[in-house]
């Protein structure tokens, strides 16, 4: 059974994904307006929180979790269909984007190899294949999580995760992709780094599931006062609210998930957590949730958009009104798509 209101977060993050890449005026506001995390960082946690939800709801009937690699695949030929038309696309009528993929025009065959194996990952087409690697490594890890009795049993799955974290931090990402071509992008988003978030989700989700559920939402509650204060001091802070120098690039590091990074999405998270469980139907809005339940085919399309954006001429991009209607437009075609993707009741 679906959360709704886990649903409409995830829109809600969509939203604000396709918005920030859409550039100013807009990103201005939105992009890290909570804080030193942009909504990616909750579209990840959420995935992984969610997916081990399913994981707990279908152990009995898949205790292997196949369902992780079947949706592991589908994402993959997204991704794959959606580089193909891009990249044709981009040759044939969009010169404007053909930088983005000048390594497969000048190596197609090895680089249309890399691309199969997601090692090879133009930009803004760097996301998809992130959720490939994890829901793959997912349906090993999280039947483990979904045997676990005991909180300690949660947390020793969940230090490896942590381990590899901590060495994205000090240059495990280049010390292997050092060992490929210099000309493949390998896309902004570290994956050592944005792992610890997916399963930091799947490992809270499990945890909520073994401690008592009065317990659970005691421990929550009692530190929300200290949850608010710190996820206030952050927000003046990144936004220089109050005279304090900002941290240096490695603690709010968004590729590798800098550790204030982290720290302040997880305090953000845990606030919103408390406002969900006291009121569900607050961030239950029903476009979002259509979305959120449909968010791949939602995600895939934005690529698509955001493309045709930068296609354009900079007298649209960089002036109004265009940067900003066309934005709203692509948003409102989405929840379209979205709506259209839902399933048909059957006619009485």
């Amino acid at each position: 059974m679906r959360i709704r209101a886990l649903d409409s977060i995830r829109g809600l993050l969509l939203l604000i994904m396709t918005l920030d890449h859409f550039g100013k005026p807009i990103s201005h506001y939105l992009y890290q307006c909570f804080g030193f995390f942009s909504a990616a960082e909750g579209f990840f946690f959420l995935s992984g929180f969610v997916g081990m939800l399913a994981a707990t709801s279908k152990g009995i009937k898949d205790p292997k979790q196949t369902w992780m690699r079947s949706r592991a695949f589908k994402t993959w030929r997204y991704h794959m269909a959606t580089l193909v038309v891009l990249c044709i696309a981009a040759w044939c009528f969009m010169p404007r984007v053909t930088h983005f993929f000048d390594s497969l025009y000048a190596h197609p065959v090895v680089g249309g190899v890399y691309s199969l194996v997601l090692v090879n990952t133009p930009e803004w087409l760097d996301v998809l294949p992130l959720y490939v690697i994890f829901l793959l490594a997912g349906s090993f890890v999280f039947p483990l999580f979904v045997k676990a009795a005991r909180k300690r049993t949660v947390l020793l799955l969940w230090l490896p995760s942590f381990c590899v974290w901590v060495a994205a931090q000090f240059g495990l990402r280049d010390a292997c992709n050092s060992i490929f071509p210099s000309w493949i992008y390998h896309g902004f988003f570290d994956p050592f780094g944005w792992q610890f978030v997916y399963f930091s989700g799947a490992a809270t989700a499990s945890w909520w599931r073994i401690a008592k559920p009065g317990r659970a939402g005691e421990v929550v509650r009692s530190l929300t006062p200290a949850l608010v204060v710190v996820a206030v001091f952050c927000f003046l802070w990144s936004h220089q609210f109050i005279p304090l120098g900002l941290p240096s690039e490695f603690f709010v590091s968004k590729d590798h998930v800098g550790p204030l990074r982290f720290a302040n999405f997880f305090t953000f998270m845990l606030v919103i957590c408390w406002i969900v469980r006291r009121f569900p139907d607050l961030l239950d809005f029903r476009m979002t949730n259509t979305m959120g339940r449909h968010s791949l085919d939602v995600y895939t399309a934005q690529i698509v958009l955001v493309y045709i954006w930068m296609a354009l001429p900079g007298s649209i991009r960089y002036h109004g009104p265009w940067n900003v209607l066309v934005p709203l437009v692509s948003c409102v075609l989405l929840w379209a798509l979205a709506r259209f993707r839902e399933p048909r009741r059957p006619l009485k």
